[in-house]
């Protein structure tokens, strides 16, 4: 599957208001789907990118040895879905959806099986 169909998939999930996957070593968005012309996915997958590297570098200082699996975000009226991807480094999977209408356990099952899918 290639990563423009693993985007198209995604969008079609009710609610889901735009998908990319990153690659956060360089910080280049791969592919990205939207359903939501105001989403500017190339802005918001640049913060995700800031986020997880964040994250990542918290945890080397804690000399913490556990993966990151996955990062959610809850804003009054969206829940962002950061998911770094298992079959290849330095990328991660970033899914935007609307929470009055998306089904989040949908969302989150749906993002943990694209992520494993993202092998190039």
């Amino acid at each position: 599957m290639t990563l423009d169909e693993i985007t198209i998939a995604l969008t079609k999930i009710k609610g889901v208001l735009g998908v990319s996957i990153v690659d956060y070593g360089s910080g280049m968005m791969m592919a990205s789907r939207s359903n939501d012309e105001q989403l500017d996915l190339e802005i918001a997958s640049a913060g995700c990118v800031n986020i997880i590297r964040a994250k990542m570098k918290i945890l080397r200082r804690l000399e913490n040895t556990d993966e990151l699996h996955d990062i959610q975000i809850n804003l009054h009226k969206q829940i962002h879905l950061i998911c770094p991807c298992t079959q290849k480094e330095n990328t991660f999977v970033y899914l935007v959806a609307d929470r009055a209408v998306a089904n989040l356990s949908i969302c989150r099952r749906s993002v943990f099986a694209a992520e494993k899918l993202v092998d190039f």
